[in-house]
């Protein structure tokens, strides 16, 4: 780095203008009008339907998957001339919005009978009360009204569809149908809700954009808080805060001027992210200055030796953090894809900003007064404290390096008992309209998650044949001896509620003509030899859905023996899902390994050691399987969030290590005694890094305060992954380097250590004098 050094400080009124133009440019992302779509509208929302498939093609309103939205509204005795009254008030109230096209309902519902007939079943509003009450029962009994009555019989579900031509904002999707059903509805309908994948959506959307700005405010104003407080002196606290705000502003601009893709997390945790690394980068640079300046050295000379002292090992932090990121670009999820990439640019923007903009300002006037407050500094408080730590650790090294790395081992087979889930619940703010009425949905009808089993008869068999009846039976009862599914529905169960024995299949199926046309045509399609059988599900989480999905399945093969020739499948967004998710765990240990791998690689070379990669495998390892266990301990699964966490973590990890690493070389190269060395490489970064952790946490901390709960586990994991990683940092890797690295080395070798990367021999016979201990 001292060619580096040199140039800089031949540039260093260049760097100025540069620094001005680039801050221009970046300026101008803001202004700019956006290259991306919003970023949550490149996603599947939770419960967003895909397209019509070629096997999909029919939609109705008896599809109650494909509805936008679901009004839901509670009485305290629905079947009564006044509750149905206030619903159809309220019906036609939203149905008169113009963004609304229709609200399906039980009173639309045709009613099943042999001559064809398709009159209401529900009452007209003069009848008695006496004739609802009658009404009420012969609609639960309905294989399809029941599904939209709730079990305690004072609840209506009713699927909306929106005209999304007139739709002209997200309000009109969730606070207008409320408040239009509300008023007309009055004080009959004691509870008015909407939940679905529109109002989930907007409220989910509404979170986002909520929290993208405030965890910006959180990060420029934690950076300077932070800042205050470490450093005592006014120049050097604003030349640090000024640092991370602008790699800041840096990476949004350019991320938002490029065009690339933006990504719900990402753009909530990547302000706070690289507002931290910012100051953690900007606070080892500083603390260099601050000391050369205090030995007397003018500002120049100070800027100069940061960057040939502390200037490799930022370069490697955000070079390892950036791997860490660009392994994600080989998931096959374009949510992790994207997060990846855009966090990876902004790693690099964020670190030409920091590490340009700290030398040049230390550099001017302001660099005579950036040491004022250093004997008073709280990064060099305390290492008197800490020394001991590092005398013990050197003098126990064998039984901590043992104990280090059987910890390690252990939480690593920990870590792989983890299991990946999807729920709503982490994506959604549980405070939110929409996620309360999809609890009570849960609660009362079972939910509005749907799956469905598509069932195709083979050639040559009628379609009216008893034997398809029977195979879809079959298939129902199946799905009934699975608790967590419920409420089949099916054409042979609209059947079986038409007069007659139920299990007479051949006379069932005689009647299947007489069915309404669209409602017969999405459960049963002759021409494509297809009928479906229609299921719902909870919020219980994917993982506990994945062994039901995989019985049925099973058991579906299994039917091929009583019913020949018939093809069965289960599909639906959550079989989509589960199916996807077990290539997250895929995509996560891919990441970790080929990050981990590299990430050694590099500090192999970068040190000209083969020792120094292996030896950093545990610190660097045990942070990592130690936030995984703590999942395991805690039931919590691994979802989008975690996965995205644990790469940022990996990053992160290997900061510390590089930062102690490039110290412990340089001291090495002073005397050649691993064990002073290690002693004064502890002094010298240890408080550094210490104090660098609690920057980062307090600033994932602050995620905490989200809304979503996938934010706030995603905070919770770099929070741990990063407290472990100054454990292991600390104790772990001096006892390893002291164990394992040779105890004294020569004069040549020390010279090699002391030259620049990059100016010295690669060659490995390093004069070691002493083998390892």
């Amino acid at each position: 780095m001292n060619t580096v050094a040199d140039l800089f400080v031949r540039c260093r009124h260049a760097v100025g203008w540069m620094l001005l133009a680039v801050t221009a440019v970046a300026a101008l992302g803001y202004i700019a009008p956006a290259k991306t779509s919003h970023p949550l509208e490149r996603y599947e929302i939770p419960l967003e339907d895909d397209p019509p498939t070629a096997t999909e093609r029919v939609r109705s309103q008896f599809n109650l998957g494909s509805s936008d939205a679901f009004l839901i509204v509670e009485t305290e005795d629905l079947f009564t001339p006044e509750s149905i009254a206030a619903v159809r008030r309220a019906v036609r109230a939203v149905e008169s919005l113009d963004s609304v096209q229709s609200v399906f309902w039980i009173d639309r519902v045709p009613a099943l009978n042999v001559f064809g007939l398709a009159d209401p079943l529900v009452p007209p509003g003069d009848a008695s009360a006496e004739a609802f009450r009658q009404a009420g029962a012969q609609l639960r009994e309905h294989p399809l009204a029941g599904q939209l009555i709730s079990d305690d019989g004072r609840a209506l579900l009713m699927p909306v569809v929106y005209d999304w031509l007139r739709m002209e904002d997200d309000s009109a999707a969730t606070e207008a149908i409320l408040a239009a059903a509300r008023q007309a509805g009055g004080p009959e309908l004691t509870r008015v809700m909407l939940t679905g994948r529109a109002p989930l959506f907007a409220d989910q959307k509404a979170a986002f954009d909520r929290n993208t700005i405030l965890f910006q405010a959180i990060g420029y104003a934690l950076a300077l808080v932070l800042s205050a407080i470490m450093f005592r002196g006014a120049a050097a606290v604003g030349v640090v805060f000024g640092a991370a705000a602008l790699g800041v502003f840096w990476s949004l601009g350019f991320v938002k001027l490029l065009g690339v893709p933006a990504n719900p997390l990402a753009d909530v945790v990547m302000p706070v992210m690289l507002a931290m690394i910012g100051l953690t980068d900007g606070v080892h640079l500083l603390v260099q200055v601050r000391r050369r300046r205090a030995a007397g050295d003018t500002p120049v000379e100070a800027a100069r030796d940061a960057i040939a002292r502390v200037g490799l090992a930022c370069w490697l932090t955000s070079l390892t953090t950036a791997i860490g990121f660009g392994s994600l670009l080989f998931a096959k999820s374009d949510y992790v894809q994207d997060f990846g990439r855009v966090c990876m640019i902004g790693v690099f923007i964020a670190f030409t900003a920091v590490c340009t903009f700290v030398p040049w300002v230390c550099s001017t006037w302001v660099g005579r007064y950036v040491d004022r407050g250093y004997e008073r500094d709280l990064v060099g408080a305390g290492v008197a404290r800490l020394s001991g730590l590092v005398d013990y650790t050197v003098r126990r090294r064998r039984w901590v390096s043992t104990l280090a790395i059987a910890i390690t081992v252990a939480l690593t087979a920990l870590s792989l008992r983890l299991q990946p889930d999807n729920r709503m619940r982490t994506a959604l703010p549980a405070a939110s309209q929409s996620y309360q009425a999809l609890e009570y949905a849960d609660r009362q009808f079972g939910g509005v998650q749907f799956i469905r089993v598509e069932l195709y008869w083979p050639d040559g068999l009628e379609s009216d044949d008893p034997r398809v009846l029977a195979a879809v039976r079959d298939v129902e009862r199946l799905i009934l001896d699975e608790p967590l599914l419920s409420r089949p529905l099916s054409i042979r169960s609209m059947l079986a509620s038409l007069p007659g024995d139920p299990d007479d299949l051949s006379t069932q199926a005689s009647f299947l003509s007489l069915l309404p046309r669209e409602l017969r045509a999405f459960f049963y399609d002759a021409g494509q030899q297809r009928a479906i059988v229609s299921v719902r599900m909870q919020d219980h989480g994917i993982a506990a859905h994945t062994p039901v999905f995989e019985r049925l399945e099973t058991r579906f093969a299994a039917m091929a023996d009583e019913h020949p020739g018939f093809t069965l499948r289960l599909d639906g967004q959550p079989v989509r899902i589960s199916r996807d998710l077990y290539q997250i765990v895929t995509d996560l240990r891919a990441s970790l390994g080929a990050a981990s791998a590299i990430i050694l690689v590099v500090l192999g070379v970068v040190y000209r050691s083969a020792w120094i990669g292996l030896i950093s495998v545990v610190p660097n390892l045990f942070p990592l399987v130690f936030t995984g266990a703590l999942l395991l301990a805690t039931g919590t699964p691994l979802d989008m969030s975690s996965v995205c966490a644990f790469v940022v973590c990996l990053g992160i990890a290997v900061d510390d290590t590089i930062h102690f690493l490039s110290r412990f070389r340089q001291e090495l190269a002073a005397d050649g005694d691993v064990e002073a060395a290690l002693r004064r490489a502890f002094v010298g970064v240890g408080t550094a890094l210490v104090m660098t952790t609690i920057i980062l946490c307090s600033g994932f901390g602050t995620m905490l305060l989200s809304d979503i709960p996938g934010q706030r586990a995603f905070a919770a994991m770099a929070c741990s992954t990063i407290a472990a990683a100054v454990v292991g940092d600390l104790v772990a890797l001096p006892a390893l380097l002291a164990c394992f690295h040779p105890r004294r080395i020569g004069s040549r070798a020390a010279a090699d250590l002391a030259a620049p990367l990059g100016e010295r021999p690669l060659s490995p016979s390093a004069a070691v004098v002493d083998s390892p201990a």
